[in-house]
């Protein structure tokens, strides 16, 4: 055994002395190693901490996204509603006009003014005095000359007379009131809101109407 190592020696010759080139060269390879594990674990760290903040990002999406709709909406504030005024009549206490006379008028309500065509009522401290606008009020006529159509609507009685209640074209809360008179002209009452009255009140506030014989029909 001991020869065969002894030839094998022989073989191979001598391993000679390590130059300093040969050292310099191996301490680079050694750094370049070292610094190449050191890469290795630091991405390795980077990967695992990009990792966890997905997981936290996607805990968080899908929490919200399991969050019902209702929750996640802020509350919704109801539309406010227009109170509802129920009406009264009360027997008319003041000075009869020309042309008509007036047995009731809604509580808290007053007749603002007449002229030979036309009667306005308004609530009482109403500022706007002038009886031909009829916004937020009830105007008494009859029904105009140049007007020849028979009013359509719901038919009802008013004190024996036929009588017929409808809504004006884009009046929202108004009513018209239509009396026919004996000699075949309407009286009409138009009530501008009349959200808070019923139909037997309209009824009621129509039979306490009177046409008398100068009343005199607009024109227009």
């Amino acid at each position: 055994m001991k020869d065969l190592q002894d030839r094998l020696s022989m073989i191979a010759g001598s391993a000679g002395a390590t130059s300093a080139q040969q050292a310099d060269t191996d301490l680079t390879r050694a750094k370049r190693a070292l610094r190449r594990r050191r890469a290795v674990r630091g991405a390795g760290a980077s990967v695992f901490a990009v990792a966890a903040l997905a997981a936290v990002v996607s805990y968080g999406t899908n929490d919200q996204a399991t969050t019902s709709p209702a929750q996640q909406a802020a509350p919704a504030t109801a539309p406010a509603r227009k109170p509802v005024v129920t009406t009264k009549l009360v027997a008319y206490q003041g000075e009869q006009p020309k042309g008509f006379t007036i047995d009731k008028v809604p509580a808290g309500w007053e007749l603002q003014g007449a002229s030979d065509t036309v009667l306005t009522f308004a609530p009482i401290g109403t500022k706007d005095k002038e009886i031909n606008n009829f916004v937020g009020k009830i105007a008494v006529m009859l029904q105009s000359k140049d007007d020849k159509q028979t009013p359509a609507g719901t038919n009802i009685t008013v004190a024996g007379k036929p009588g017929v209640i409808n809504t004006p074209e884009g009046g929202g809360d108004s009513r018209n009131l239509w009396v026919k008179q004996p000699n075949g002209i309407w009286l009409q009452a138009q009530i501008w809101d009349a959200s808070g009255w019923s139909t037997d009140e309209i009824v009621e506030f129509g039979a306490g109407l009177h046409v008398l014989e100068d009343a005199v029909q607009g024109v227009g």
